[in-house]
């Protein structure tokens, strides 16, 4: 291999390290000198790659050039490769049928770190639309009826951690009173389900549903969002029922795939989504 070769080999893994620093940052961001340190790169070098991928859309910086993000760009490419790796295949079925069969929004999200990650939104026929949530968008967990899903089965030590890291993040709405967390978390435990406080989110609510892996540990959520009048009982216990039977059924497919199918199975598959 030739020396410009061999430079340019160098330039894509560096390039691709600094992503990465980025993307484990999450909807935070990333500063020029975490990404420096976590690179373990010189800052001239930093400094040039950066440059490029801003250029490139790859990265964003904020407002205040203090903060970098990963760009729109990569969303499409991370959930085109998540979906080749077929998580997407695999809930598209049950996701269409709840939206057929409820005329609401369905969605499927999966826990990266503390974080709720949207992979797949399936719209309904119902004339109000509530589509708050965009595939590739995250939430912090406990903001919404699938983020809160999520935690079922989940060691109490890891859900106080991310109790803890939601509530001190910023840019989450000052309606969101994070002392309500706990209470929440213990009640969708008991119910088999969780809903979305109808304080967060004005006019309109959701219901989430986890998807279990063998160890009993949510690995996915199957989340529905509606107007209020639309989660009223009696129609609340019937929308319930049909997404835990979706649900159930998903799982036994990811089952199929592993046996002990876990959340380091959805970690695996998606990495390319990060």
């Amino acid at each position: 291999m030739g020396e410009n070769q061999s430079e340019s080999v160098r330039s894509v893994e560096r390039a691709t390290r600094i992503i990465q620093v980025v993307a484990d940052a999450g909807v935070d961001g990333c500063r020029f000198t975490t990404i420096v340190n976590d690179s373990e790169l010189s800052k001239t070098t930093t400094h040039r790659i950066l440059g490029t991928l801003v250029n490139l859309g790859w990265l964003e910086l904020s407002e205040d050039e203090s903060v970098y993000y990963l760009g729109l760009p990569l969303v499409p490419i991370g959930i085109r490769a998540s979906n080749r790796h077929g998580i997407v295949d695999l809930a598209t079925p049950h996701l269409e049928r709840l939206a057929e069969l409820t005329g609401d929004t369905l969605y499927l999200v999966v826990r990266i770190g503390d974080k709720a990650l949207c992979i797949d939104r399936h719209v309904g026929d119902y004339p109000i639309k509530t589509t708050l949530i965009r595939v590739g968008d995250y939430r912090s967990l406990g903001t919404c009826g699938g983020s809160l899903a999520l935690l079922t089965g989940q060691p109490q030590n890891l859900i106080e951690e991310l109790i803890l890291g939601a509530s001190n993040e910023d840019g989450l709405s000052q309606n969101q009173d994070f002392a309500k967390l706990p209470f929440l978390i213990e009640q969708s435990q008991q119910l088999g389900y969780s809903t979305a406080p109808r304080v967060w989110i004005d006019g309109a609510g959701g219901i989430g549903v986890p998807v279990l892996g063998a160890d009993g540990a949510a690995v996915a959520a199957i989340s529905l969002e509606a107007i209020d009048a639309r989660l009223e009982e009696p129609r609340r216990s019937q929308l319930v029922r049909w997404m835990q039977q979706e649900a159930t059924e998903l799982s036994e497919k990811f089952k199929m795939i592993n046996s002990e199918f876990g959340q380091s199975d959805i970690r695996r598959l998606l990495s390319s989504a990060l």
